[in-house]
Parts: C-alpha cells; sequence; structure tokens
C-alpha cells in the first residue's frame, strides 16, 4: 500500500479457490456499480459490492479439446473495457456477447481464443499506457 501512495484504497478478500487463479476471471469491475463476478469461485459475493449491480457470466463455449495452459475455460470472462458501455469480447464465445448485449454493453468483437491457450486474453494482454480523466473511488 505504501507504494500505491494514500490516494489508493486496498480491498482483500479470500477466496475458497485452493489454487492461483485469475483475478481479471473471476471479479472483474466493467462500469461504474457494475462488476461480473464468476459464481462457480466467489460463492459469497464481497461485502464491497453489495450495492452493485451483480453480472454472472454464462460459461464458455470453448471445446473440451481446446489447449489451455495455466488457466481455465473461464478466461473468456477477461474481457477489456474501452470505456463504461464498450467491451472488447473473444469473436467466438457467443453466449458472453449475447449476455453482455442484453445488459446493455456495446461488443466489439475480436479474434483471440488462440491467444488464450497461453493463460491470458485481452485483460492480460493490454497494458495502459495513458489514461484520460482523474482516479475515482466506486467503493
Amino acid at each position: 500500500c505504501r507504494t500505491l501512495g494514500p490516494d489508493y484504497r486496498v480491498h482483500i478478500y479470500e477466496f475458497e479457490e485452493p489454487g492461483p487463479m485469475h483475478i481479471d476471471t473471476t471479479i472483474l469491475p466493467l462500469a461504474p456499480g457494475r462488476v461480473l463476478i464468476n459464481k462457480d469461485w466467489v460463492p459469497q459475493i464481497p461485502d464491497i459490492f453489495k450495492d452493485w449491480e451483480i453480472l454472472n457470466p454464462p460459461p464458455s463455449n470453448l471445446p473440451d479439446d481446446h489447449p489451455l495452459f495455466i488457466t481455465s475455460k473461464w478466461i473468456h470472462t477477461n474481457v477489456l473495457m474501452l470505456d463504461e458501455r464498450t467491451v472488447v469480447v473473444e469473436k467466438d464465445e457467443e453466449a458472453l456477447i449475447s449476455a453482455f448485449r442484453k445488459w446493455g454493453f456495446e461488443t466489439i468483437l475480436c479474434p483471440f481464443k488462440h491467444f488464450q491457450s497461453f493463460g491470458g486474453s485481452f485483460h492480460c494482454a493490454t497494458l495502459d499506457v495513458k489514461r484520460r480523466g482523474g482516479l475515482h473511488r466506486y467503493i
């Protein structure tokens, strides 16, 4: 916390999952007051999200024989938010695309499932080099 400075708060949550996991396929804030939570891995919603809209993603449609290393089929939820309404989603994940559209998001479809085999997806494969706007607290 000292490295981040006084403007940042760190929230700790312990998961029941005994092994390592991608946090951004487990709990992923999408927009102010809206969070994607994988209820298979988070059976109890953290108190910090008690007033938030909880969006539960559908399972992936990746075939069982698709190679995945150091990750699970839930890697499809490792999406990238471009703003509060626009999300980049793997182009073959029809159920997730449909869910995002039902939830009111605009979707940008991109082929990325072969990258997922290496243990990440859009959120893991990108890095902000410059952001507009200021720091906001949503919790």
